[in-house]
């Protein structure tokens, strides 16, 4: 299947270039100088060989051979040809880059985001599939160190979208870590400790989230750091912008963090906001144990 879908997309791209120039590039025939003539069929061949490499999936010798196509329809001032053989430089690393990470082939998605880093270093897309091909090899930093390239690049060309997956994927290497860590029923100082280090750890590459807001607050609580559990929770709440069963979580904390710094009354209202969803059984218990006088 992948066969099909690589010589699928290959062919989809070629087809238009085909079309425009036969089975090779449209060249200028010029009768003049036996050199410029080797030149132009030495174009023809590496084109060709380009084509046949991609379509078998050999991509090094495909990317080879595109390269030095370019550089000769450079040379020859082939503008047509030239225009064509770059646009192939400028997508096909990502097709085949995303190809390579749908099928989970990680260090064949790096071969081909890399090239695309090398021929297009202001596309955010390529720096963005670089990292996580990285980040899936187990080489975290430097997959979060491209992922932070990709949100540098998007900013400067104005790619919000990439910008927004790169940093989404960096919040969710640090979310993932600080949620494991508070993921016991009582977790200990030690874990809530680990759990805030992780998010301190993404301040240094992202804004806070919402979601990550939650994890502070929850990890603050757990150390006994009421206040700052109310502060950093309240802050989330302001960021949220799903249900009213996910505000749930956030109206919990703060709730909890006012019954246990004496402000009972104050708490037994925030409650009333925490009873949806899975904190709704949580929140009524409080409500009739603590709040019913």
């Amino acid at each position: 299947m992948q066969n099909f879908v690589t010589r699928w997309a290959l062919s989809s791209l070629l087809l238009p270039f085909l079309l425009a120039m036969g089975a090779t590039p449209a060249l200028a025939q010029d009768d003049g100088g036996n050199a410029k003539k080797q030149k132009l069929n030495q174009l023809k061949k590496e084109y060709a060989t380009f084509q046949k490499a991609g379509k078998q999936e050999n991509y090094q010798t495909a990317y080879s051979s595109l390269a030095e196509a370019v550089r000769l329809a450079e040379e020859l001032e082939q503008s047509g040809a030239l225009s064509k053989l770059r646009g192939f430089q400028q997508n096909l690393p990502t097709k085949w880059g995303n190809e390579a990470i749908e099928n989970k082939n990680y260090e064949m998605a790096l071969t081909h985001f890399n090239k695309g880093a090398e021929w297009s270093p202001d596309d955010a897309y390529v720096h963005y599939g670089k990292g996580l091909a990285l980040v899936n090899l187990d080489s975290t930093q430097s997959g979060l160190n491209t992922l932070q390239k990709a949100v540098e690049v998007g900013n400067r060309t104005g790619n919000t979208r990439v910008v927004g997956l790169a940093e989404q994927r960096i919040r969710d290497e640090f979310l993932a870590k600080a949620s494991k860590a508070l993921n016991a029923r009582n977790p200990t100082m030690a874990q809530a400790d680990s759990a805030l280090s992780a998010l301190d750890q993404m301040g240094q590459y992202v804004d806070p989230s919402a979601q990550s807001l939650f994890y502070r607050a929850r990890a603050q609580y757990e150390k006994g750091a009421y206040q700052q559990a109310t502060t950093s929770a309240q802050e989330g709440l302001d960021m949220h912008q799903g249900s009213r069963s996910d505000a749930a979580k956030y109206y919990f904390i703060i709730a909890e963090s006012q019954l246990n710094t004496g402000n009972k009354n104050t708490a037994c209202q925030t409650f009333q906001n925490a009873t949806f969803g899975d904190y709704k059984a949580r929140a009524e218990h409080y409500l009739k144990n603590e709040c019913e006088d």
